[in-house]
């Protein structure tokens, strides 16, 4: 037991007793009703210690709740940490803004880089007419090329990363992609259960 426990026992103890004390000094009071009062105030004070107790694991549990509504929405939970449930087809999915513009992307280990569709270029206001696709990948539609750019800023959870490095692919792509060069500006990135973690 920590000195801080301690001194919260001994506090609730001495506030139980003056409650105790001020009710007996009330002689209406017989000693069922004091006893009942007790029991009542006790059971206060201990479910005041217990949310107390387990208040990180409590806001894990609305992260959770959160992140079952919306699985595409990355949450922040107590620790810092961003929380990304996994979907229905057991893949990870997340909403990010770029360039202030939503655009979904899927989480992807095997990627090297972050890869968006010509279409999402356009949409978060890259010139694609100008693009130059001379840096070749080979994805699960074959062989393709994409073209380098940069992306002003990324924003997941609240949390803004600037100048981004990221290809523009030439083929189909059904889903953007979220490789490695993003997942290694975090310190730490994992999969527990049907979470992925990723620690800033």
């Amino acid at each position: 037991m920590q000195d801080g426990d301690l001194q919260q026992i001994v506090y609730l103890i001495i506030l139980i007793s003056a409650m105790v004390i001020g009710i007996s000094s009330r002689r209406e009071m017989t000693l069922k009703k004091i006893v009942k009062y007790l029991l009542i105030w006790s059971l206060v004070a201990f479910g005041a210690i217990v949310l107390y107790a387990y208040r990180f694991e409590f806001g894990d549990f609305k992260t959770r709740i959160s992140g079952e509504i919306n699985p595409s929405s990355a949450q922040l939970n107590q620790q810092g940490q961003l929380v990304i449930n996994i979907s229905d087809d057991s893949h990870f999915y997340v909403k990010l803004l770029i360039n202030k513009v939503p655009v979904l992307f899927m989480i992807d280990t095997g990627a090297s880089d972050i890869m968006i569709s010509i279409k999402d270029a356009n949409k978060i206001g890259i010139n694609t007419n100008n693009l130059i696709f001379n840096r070749p990948y080979q994805t699960a539609n074959g062989r393709s090329f994409g073209a380098s750019v940069k992306l002003k800023e990324i924003e997941i959870a609240g949390i803004k990363f600037k100048d981004i490095n990221a290809s523009v692919n030439e083929g189909d792509m059904g889903v953007a992609l979220l490789g490695m060069s993003f997942l290694r500006r975090f310190s730490k990135y994992e999969f527990f259960q049907d979470r992925l973690v990723l620690t800033m």
